[in-house]
């Protein structure tokens, strides 16, 4: 029997740049009308399909619509958080959708505030470790094979509760990330129900496509983050950009996971790349035919956002984005929608809206330069942070290490009135880039947690609880004595991080001062477990 399919993937129109192409970003005046008018088509027609009732249709509609208009007091963004909490109180369903709900219920209460909801978050998280697979993966209930689809969505809800300062499970981590370098195909795609040889030998796969491949790159990079794999974007790229004959050695660290050979995770990353540059269509196809379009294209706008923040590629027009817009300018029906799959139309029209947005770049940027609520103020001029979200959910780019500067000064200065905390402050600070101003950066904020305003030490804890630097876990383990529960959970949360210990030593933390024996059993189990990994450290008093 002949294989066609590969043939056919390759005579498809490529995502590129043709002479009917614009030029086109999330601003653009056509860009703005086609969203208005998805949006408005989904206000008026939400509920109207079967699968706008699941929890993950009605969290992906209120996402298009809390990213077009900003608004958290949206009727459909209201609906999804009253159903994430029904559904919570029950167990959340297990039906052959809950996968996907959990994991884009995830996206859409990250996105929205992680701090008002995170118990929702929490157990979200913990339905999704309930839910593995054996092989690592997500997949329907009793099927023997794990599912790329809707593992993609399991993995982005990890890294949203992670970046949300949410300890994520490594084992967990560890587990999907080798089942993807297992499943992934010889050229580097990646199929709807991945074959798993049981080994790192690859071996084909039967059922591969650009939308598949997409979900199995992208989640790849979200599992590298996760892990501890990405270097910074420009070596990210000239890693990538090696063959395999002469991929420099990768030094093996204590805070990365052992569980998964960074060379192979690193290969997987380069070759499904390389699948993407030469095979992804503009349309997608499964089997030969036209498939789940525009399930596909939110696919690729999450695959390049994550793409883009480890290879620093900053390109505000890219080739890929401009044919998608013009595609889906052809595509759009009168009444504001679009339509081609199997889910209806409210939520093919919510996946092109997020598409148009580009809300995974946005979003993507903004928690990972922490810099969201920062939009300008007292002290900080124009130019605020790498990157932060306007009103009008446009990313703003600017210098990091000034505004991390003037922030600490802020915060060290107990003249600041506390009322410019609330609009200035962010939860978290963006520490540069250059190791010394970062080093200094890190003392101060050491020494802030000890003794600064509420306001510095709920700062310098959830900053230190970010960054795996044994430097600082002396002062997390004294912020455990903080009069403040807000501070000891941060400190708390922090050092499971940087231990991935994700419970940690117990310690308990209500919205109430945390009573002296029970900080204290915690600063002296925490206090062990620093002085075994690292024997020189100081401990504070």
């Amino acid at each position: 029997m002949k294989r066609t399919l590969p043939i056919a993937m390759a005579v498809l129109v490529v995502f590129s740049t043709s002479a009917d192409t614009h030029a086109y970003t999330p601003e653009s005046k056509e860009v703005q009308a086609m969203v208005a008018r998805g949006q408005a088509f989904i206000e008026s027609n939400f509920g109207k399909h079967h699968d706008d009732e699941y929890l993950g249709g009605v969290c992906i509609c209120a996402l298009a619509c809390y990213a077009s208009t900003g608004n958290p007091q949206h009727p459909l963004v209201k609906k999804a958080i009253e159903q994430t909490r029904e559904e919570a109180k029950k167990g959340f369903a297990k039906d052959g959708h809950a996968n996907y709900s959990l994991g884009i219920a995830l996206i859409f209460l990250g996105t929205l505030d992680p701090q008002a909801y995170r118990p929702e978050i929490e157990a979200l998280l913990e339905a999704i470790y309930n839910r593995q697979h054996s092989s690592g993966a997500w997949t329907y209930p009793n099927y023997p094979t794990g599912d790329t689809s809707q593992t993609q969505y399991a993995c982005l809800g990890m890294w949203m509760a992670h970046r949300q300062g949410i300890n994520v499970g490594s084992t967990t981590v560890e587990r999907v990330c080798n089942w993807l370098i297992r499943t992934q195909a010889p050229n580097g795609s990646f199929a709807y129900q991945g074959t798993d040889p049981g080994t790192f030998t690859r071996i084909n796969q039967s059922d591969f496509s650009a939308s598949m491949t997409g979900a199995g790159v992208g989640s790849l990079y979200v599992c590298g983050e996760l892990l501890g794999f990405l270097a910074d974007p420009r070596t990210m790229q000239k890693r990538l950009e090696l063959p395999p004959a002469i991929q420099p050695v990768i030094e093996r660290r204590d805070d990365k996971a052992s569980a998964v050979d960074q060379g192979l995770w690193q290969i997987a990353v380069k070759d499904g790349n390389n699948w993407m540059n030469r095979s992804a269509p503009l349309e997608n196809t499964y089997l030969g035919k036209k498939h789940q379009q525009y399930y596909y294209m939110y696919a690729i706008e999450r695959y390049w956002a994550f793409r883009e923040l480890a290879e620093g590629i900053k390109d505000p027009e890219p080739s890929w984005y401009n044919a998608g817009v013009d595609y889906l300018r052809k595509q759009q029906k009168k009444d504001g929608s679009w339509e081609h799959g199997t889910q209806g139309p409210s939520i093919d029209t919510a996946f092109a809206v997020l598409y148009l947005m580009r809300s995974s770049k946005k979003t993507v940027t903004r928690i990972v330069l922490e810099q969201g609520r920062l939009t300008g103020g007292k002290g900080l001029g124009s130019d605020l942070s790498t990157a932060s979200v306007n009103s009008k959910g446009q990313v703003v780019t600017a210098d990091p290490s000034k505004s991390v500067t003037d922030l600490l000064a802020m915060l060290d200065d107990p003249g600041t009135p506390q009322s410019d905390f609330v609009s200035e402050v962010p939860e978290k600070l963006v520490l540069s880039d250059d190791s010394k101003q970062r080093e200094q950066q890190l003392i101060r904020l050491r020494r802030m947690i000890i003794n600064g305003s509420f306001q510095a030490r709920l700062t310098a804890a959830r900053t230190l609880g970010t960054v795996r630097d044994l430097n600082s876990a002396p002062s997390l383990i004294f912020a455990l004595s903080d009069p403040d529960h807000r501070v000891v959970r941060a400190a708390r949360d922090g050092l499971r991080f940087m231990s991935r210990k994700p419970e940690g030593f117990g310690l308990v933390v209500e919205d109430v001062r945390v009573e002296k024996p029970a900080w204290q059993a915690a600063q002296r189990a925490w206090s062990n477990w620093l002085l075994s990994v690292k024997p020189d450290a100081e401990l504070i008093e």
